[in-house]
């Protein structure tokens, strides 16, 4: 029998765990917070017009609201 802290168990199920990205077929980028993600976008020159998403689910937020101009 294979003995697992609760926060591995957590992790393993899912929880506690939450990553960053966006809804863009050729952006594989992943990260711990919104910040960070906005980060990488403005950086990178990378698009920001698309829908963010957390743990791979669309989040109805697209990166460009998060931008501050």
């Amino acid at each position: 029998m294979i003995k697992m802290s609760s926060r591995e168990i957590m992790n393993a199920q899912g929880f506690g765990v939450t990553k960053y990205s966006l809804d863009c077929s050729y952006y594989d980028k992943e990260f711990d917070s919104i910040d960070e993600l906005i980060d990488d976008i403005a950086s990178s020159g990378m698009d920001p017009n698309y829908e963010i998403t957390r743990n791979g689910k669309g989040t109805g937020e697209e990166a460009i609201d998060m931008i501050p101009f």
